[in-house]
């Protein structure tokens, strides 16, 4: 998790400002009521970016330790923006209806619906904590090509993506229910888009086991994240990244995962044939791209493709017009963890970012899917969009 430094101080900055607005106006009542509140939300602040700040200026030594403290870490910044959003909602609709000149009346309705307003985030906020990221949700797709061999008609792929298991330190709960719902499904193919991981292999020994259980008939395919090249660890050098890239793939191999990098598998079916193709990182800026689907592809001439991309960016930088890349799997964006639906419609600030960030995108005879993850990264929340599990069904275009 990489903390953007100045929105992070005007933030603090900002809240605080808020607090001694908050505390005077609720003391300034003169009931035990408001004293009480104007103390409790102090002293809530107060510790909250007391132990945030702490955290930020004590990292550990060892990858281990820094799993939990990072964890950690996520937890208290979550801390913050609970209590800090709903009160920038309050002081943003409280400071317009403070405006010289502004009618009383209509300064009252906006004050108000600042309070009402930020009580509905706050809510939305707990239950993107305590509820949502426990509550996986199936999608499914049923994905028609001409060029589909026969054999393959009805082909079944679970597509899951972002694990993040340094979310949940040793709880291994979640992610063994997960495993044992897609093993049910029974899926010829399950294809893991990367990012098991969000700093370092070591998150992922408490899981090693639940991931072996972990089956489908074809196998279960794997690639690398951005998070899972170790680039996040602090204090690391190059030798010492590279080390931890080459125990987490070996950790997924010897869970019974087939690991593709700039690589792919042939699958069977008496004289058909398709292919999963998997390609490694390919970053857009900061990230380094690191994905190669001509290597990745190297004879296999008209054969049809599922192509395993961590980073969405790639299909349409570089995949877009490719006659073989009729399909191609992606994660990475989690939707920002932030899903805002409304009307039948659904709006994500990844969508700043990233013109395809979640669901199913389609060009011509292409189509790309992304997503939106099983972990969280950063703040461990998720505001309507749950934990995704996608069971995809091939079918031959009539």
């Amino acid at each position: 998790m990489r903390l953007h430094w100045i929105p992070f101080i005007v933030g603090i900055i900002l809240t605080i400002l808020l607090d001694i607005v908050i505390t005077r106006k609720l003391w300034r009542t003169g009931k035990r009521v408001g004293r009480v509140l104007a103390v409790v939300q102090e002293v809530l602040s107060v510790a909250v970016f007391g132990l945030l700040i702490a955290n930020l200026f004590s990292i550990p030594v060892g990858k281990a330790a820094f799993v939990e403290h990072w964890a950690y870490t996520g937890k208290l910044l979550l801390a913050f923006l609970i209590l800090s959003i709903p009160k920038w909602i309050w002081g943003l609709f409280y400071g317009v209806g403070s405006i010289k000149g502004m009618r009383s009346d209509v300064a009252t309705v906006l004050k108000a619906a600042g309070v009402a307003l930020g009580t509905v985030v706050f809510i939305t906020m707990l239950q993107g904590t305590l509820i949502t990221p426990k509550r996986y949700v199936v999608t499914e797709q049923v994905l028609e090509y001409k060029s589909l061999p026969a054999a393959f008609d009805g082909y079944t792929i679970v597509h899951i993506s972002d694990m993040h298991l340094g979310t949940y330190v040793n709880d291994t709960s979640f992610v063994s229910r997960c495993v044992n719902y897609i093993n049910a499904l029974h899926p010829d193919a399950v294809c893991f888009t990367g990012d098991l991981v969000s700093m370092t292999v070591e998150e992922a020994k408490p899981f090693k086991e639940i991931l072996a259980r972990l089956h489908a008939h074809d196998g279960v395919y794997s690639i690398l994240g951005n998070h899972d090249y170790a680039d996040y660890m602090p204090r690391l050098t190059d030798d010492e990244k590279k080390a931890d890239v080459e125990e987490l793939i070996a950790l997924q191999r010897s869970a019974g995962w087939i690991m593709l990098d700039n690589s792919a598998a042939v699958i069977k079916r008496g004289n058909d044939s398709i292919a999963i193709v998997g390609t490694a990182n390919y970053g857009d800026f900061p990230f380094p791209v690191y994905g190669d689907y001509g290597k990745a592809t190297q004879g296999l001439d008209g054969v049809f493709k599922v192509h395993m991309q961590h980073n969405p960016y790639m299909w349409r930088k570089a995949l877009v017009g490719k006659e073989d890349a009729p399909l191609t799997l992606s994660g990475h964006t989690h939707a920002m963890q932030f899903v805002l639906h409304l009307f039948g419609l659904k709006w994500s600030p990844s969508s700043w970012r990233y013109p395809e960030w979640g669901g199913l995108y389609t060009q011509g005879e292409q189509h790309l899917y992304v997503n939106t993850g099983l972990g969280m990264v950063g703040p461990p929340m998720r505001v309507g969009v749950p934990p995704e599990i996608t069971m995809i069904t091939l079918k031959v275009k009539k």
